[in-house]
């Protein structure tokens, strides 16, 4: 077995990593100038020099490109998009080195200049489109320019060996570079996105941000949704201050979350009310279950500075129905949460029924 190779970080964001594959097919209306420069390559240098190997290199070359447009449009989305593009680079870097060596071969000049430009070309835009997956950028321009250093070095051209591996060393460092460029630029948007999704004191999703997962849910399948507002936390702010109040709603995250699996999304929506877009596997009835918890968990007293503070929670329930939107689901389960509150606090009800914590 061979090992897997990991084009992209694995430790990048999902979003990231696809932004990282997207910049590779951005310049597909520059691929596909190349290709008609091929095309006119294999052309000249037939009318020029009648040979038939350096223009079937030339068109070989220009199939292989237009081969590179084919795959970025159907499969950019399948496992086998990187590795066919890293085959595709290798073996393209190969036939236009073959296409330069032959053009010098001929001793023609026309034929060498256009071979050079030709290299030149396919050297820029790999390095330049290919440089936000350096595997496929380094791969690319070694091959290139490992097959030419052999080929000076076999004809004697010693100064013309040492003049491409510093070539060579200069591309890798301009791959580094524009990489550096290009994962600095994408990682500051991804936070930047990602900051204005979330409660900047408790680190959870913010109102936005479930309001743009609820709409996703519902148009997908049911959304089931838990409204959280907090009891007797205004007196803990009055008595202690909002330093400790802002320490008791860390706390009360903590233990949110503590109450639940990664899958489900939660959401402070601002002051002391908390929200939950429960796992699409989820039902009103295991929703239930897990709000019960969560009630019995908030009752428990906090410890804030030296002072023990007690508080609680009320939870309203509701799952979506046809023609349900993101705000008339949390109106429901606001709904719920406000029978509970006119109840007396302290348990959860969702739309059937109110179900007492046990």
């Amino acid at each position: 077995m061979f090992p897997k190779i990991h084009f992209i970080d694995p430790a990048l964001p999902t979003s990231v990593a696809r932004d990282f594959e997207s910049a590779i097919a951005v310049t597909s209306r520059g691929t596909s100038t190349f290709l008609l420069a091929l095309v006119l390559v294999a052309v000249a240098v037939w009318l020029k020099t009648g040979d038939v190997v350096i223009t079937s290199l030339a068109a070989a070359s220009a199939a292989l490109v237009a081969l590179r447009i084919g795959v970025v449009k159907l499969c950019s989305s399948t496992s086998a998009y990187l590795p066919t593009l890293l085959a595709i680079g290798v073996i393209g870097a190969a036939g236009i080195a073959a296409l330069v060596v032959r053009a010098f071969s001929l001793g023609d000049d026309v034929a060498i200049a256009i071979a050079v430009l030709a290299a030149s070309g396919h050297l820029s835009a790999a390095t330049i489109r290919g440089a936000a997956v350096p595997k496929l950028a380094i791969s690319n321009a070694s091959t290139l320019f490992g097959l030419l250093i052999v080929s000076a070095i076999g004809s004697d051209c010693w100064a013309v060996a040492v003049l491409l591996a510093f070539h060579w060393v200069g591309t890798l460092q301009l791959i580094a570079m524009l990489h550096g460029h290009i994962r600095g630029k994408l990682l500051a948007e991804y936070h930047m996105s990602q900051a204005a999704l979330t409660d900047a004191l408790t680190g959870l999703a913010n109102r936005p941000a479930l309001d743009g997962a609820l709409e996703q849910r519902i148009a997908s399948g049911i959304a089931v949704v838990a409204m959280i507002d907090l009891d007797r936390f205004k007196a803990v702010n009055d008595t202690y201050g909002h330093d400790a109040g802002d320490v008791l709603l860390r706390s009360v995250t903590a233990r949110i979350l503590a109450e639940l699996e990664d899958r489900h999304l939660v959401a402070r929506l601002g002051g002391d009310e908390f929200a939950i877009l429960f796992d699409a596997g989820f039902g009103v009835a295991d929703a239930t279950r897990v709000a019960e918890r969560i009630v019995l968990a908030l009752e428990r007293p906090f410890m804030i500075a030296t002072n023990s503070v007690t508080i609680g929670a009320s939870i309203g329930l509701a799952a979506s129905v046809h023609g349900d939107s993101a705000r008339s689901l949390k109106r429901r389960a606001d709904d719920r949460l406000y029978d509970v509150k006119r109840g007396g606090r302290g348990y959860v009800a969702h739309e059937s029924a109110t179900v007492a914590a046990a």
